[in-house]
């Protein structure tokens, strides 16, 4: 089963905006009676509510597009889309509690299929390979070593020849 996505024109006068930003922005407008106008129990979280000039330039269809990922949108559903004037109801199946019923305050405008992740692929194991060891750390104490080595050699040469010289 794919998921749809169910684009409404809103009939009602409403001046509502309650989208994903409006949402992540902690805005909680509150809503019209989304069950009755739908039919269906509602999930407020996945739904996208607002006037469609506040696309400003962009198209309806080109939004739908960006933000829900359908397979595809008909040409004929596209230009429906864009003809809209007022408010959308942009509303996921999942959202719904059964299928919808829009009753006079909504039109359906379209229903498109959304798109869905493929995990049934195979992907081939990935190579896992040790660590590598830990890089030795650099140590002084052999330089040490070796002046200290050098300056007993020194100490002993010079004795060497004191004696020898005595």
């Amino acid at each position: 089963m794919t998921d749809t996505l169910h684009i409404l024109a809103v009939n009602a006068v409403t001046g509502v905006r309650h989208t994903h930003l409006t949402r992540a922005r902690g805005e909680a407008p509150v809503l019209p009676p989304l069950t009755e106008w739908l039919g269906a129990e509602v999930d407020e979280a996945e739904v996208e509510l607002f006037p469609v000039k506040d696309l400003g330039e962009m198209a309806l269809s080109d939004y739908v597009a960006m933000a829900f990922a359908p397979e595809s949108i008909p040409a004929q559903d596209a230009r429906r889309m864009n003809a809209l004037k007022g408010h959308v109801l942009l509303v996921p199946e999942r959202a719904l509690s059964e299928e919808p019923a829009p009753g006079a305050a909504l039109t359906l405008i379209a229903s498109v299929p959304l798109a869905r992740p493929d995990h049934g692929g195979n992907l081939p194991k990935a190579a896992v390979a040790p660590p590598p060891p830990p890089a030795a750390p650099l140590a002084d104490e052999p330089r040490r070593r070796g002046g200290a080595t050098w300056v007993v050699g020194a100490v002993l040469l010079l004795l060497i020849l004191v004696v020898l010289l005595r």
